[in-house]
């Protein structure tokens, strides 16, 4: 079996069968070649589809220097579990989610892995602890060891703790010729140390995993630093708005303090102030993504639907690869009728993350509101081979059945 893992997830996007689908998720009708679906236009273009709703926190620019896998933690355990619960209030784990948690911090910090990031690419393998495709929530296994695709599960773990210790021990192996301070227990350390010199001890950046821990991975180490990046963000709940002002005084000419305090004005509804700080933010640094892409969400929460997809524009010409922008993009671009645009933009999240469960859906949601049956069953066909388990995507395809004569 080949080492590269073909994989290339996003978040709990893991390739299924469909003849793994859940009861009640019925096939469409065999067809024959070249043969069109018969479907009720009218009841198509007037149903309720379901989307993934659009991301709706703001977010701070990824930090200089922040690919290192070897290093400290940077956000605390309990911000941690804060984040993940925020995402996903019941996550399928087989011990609480803050002892896994505690568990990361303990496992990375004994090897000298960062654990916040660490966490972080779990999180991506797992889709914040909600699976969905080939490894299942009791295998304990959260980096998704050997999981090679077309249903090879992968790896077994007899507890979370043993899971996130190969986890460690498995990035260890990429960024390190030191051996694990603790026994092995990673079934496929040996393999990478003696088998691919190449890699053993010389991938040191998350970024260098692209297209070796997952196949193609293209984005693979730049999508766990983004949401790490999103793990830092200030949450207006939690956070002090004097701290927002403490940095904005003290780093007047720094584009990411405005970011800072204008999050925080976000999470008060203080939506003016909110756009101020993020203006202010793209005077001192026009090319910051974050920026565009947090003044796009406020445009949003003031209904200035037109301004918010030029914000959206300037995101994505920024950086190219803002899966969030783009499918924040494509919603409004499909609420102002523009679909070309929304068409554009699930695309591109295809095109960065074939895993996409999500846009694909979209994708398919598009030509359901235009009444094209061929074009969208196509697309919930695809977004269910992506992800079986997505409830959204279920719905979708239980609710076309109904409308095919």
């Amino acid at each position: 079996m080949p080492y590269k893992k073909g994989k290339g997830l996003v978040a709990a996007a893991l390739v299924a069968s469909l003849c793994l689908l859940p009861a009640g998720l019925v096939p469409a009708p065999v067809r024959a070649a070249g043969e069109a679906l018969r479907a009720d236009t009218r009841a198509l273009k007037q149903a309720d589809w379901q989307l993934a709703r659009p991301y709706g926190r703001p977010m701070l620019d990824v930090a200089q220097g922040a690919d290192t896998i070897l290093g400290p933690a940077t956000i605390p355990a309990r911000q941690m579990v804060h984040f993940i619960r925020q995402r996903n209030p019941h996550p399928k784990l087989n011990a609480p989610l803050e002892d896994v948690v505690q568990a990361y911090y303990d496992e990375a910090g004994r090897e000298g892995i960062r654990p916040d990031v660490a966490l972080c690419q779990a999180l991506k393998e797992t889709g914040y602890f909600a699976y969905g495709g080939d490894v299942s929530p009791d295998q304990n296994n959260f980096c998704g060891l050997g999981a090679t695709g077309n249903r090879v599960a992968g790896a077994r773990f007899a507890t979370p703790q043993i899971g996130v210790r190969a986890h460690i021990q498995h990035l260890l192996a990429y960024a390190s010729t030191e051996r694990p301070k603790t026994a092995i227990v990673d079934p496929r350390y040996e393999l990478l140390a003696e088998k691919h010199p190449e890699l053993y001890g010389k991938v040191d950046s998350w970024t260098g995993l692209n297209g070796r821990w997952a196949v193609p991975g293209k984005h693979y180490g730049q999508e766990i630093l983004w949401m790490w990046t999103e793990a830092q963000t200030p949450d207006g709940t939690h956070d002090n708005l004097v701290t927002g002002f403490q940095k904005v005084f003290a780093h007047p000419d720094d584009a990411q303090a405005y970011l800072y305090r204008g999050i925080l004005f976000f999470d008060r509804h203080d939506y003016w102030l909110a756009e101020r700080d993020f203006r202010r933010a793209l005077a001192l640094d026009k090319t910051s993504p974050a920026a565009w892409y947090d003044l796009a969400l406020t445009q949003q929460k003031r209904g200035e639907l037109e301004a918010s997809l030029a914000s959206y524009d300037q995101a994505v010409a920024c950086r190219p690869e803002y899966l969030q922008a783009w499918y924040n993009r494509g919603l409004v671009a499909m609420e102002l009728k523009q679909d070309d645009k929304a068409r554009q933009s699930f695309q591109e999240i295809l095109r960065f993350s074939p895993q996409s469960a999500d846009a694909a859906n979209a994708m398919a949601v598009l030509y359901l509101r235009k009444g094209n049956a061929d074009k969208a069953g196509s697309w919930l066909e695809r977004a269910g081979q992506i992800n079986s388990a997505n409830p959204r995507i279920q719905a979708n395809r239980q609710q076309f059945q109904t409308y095919l004569r």
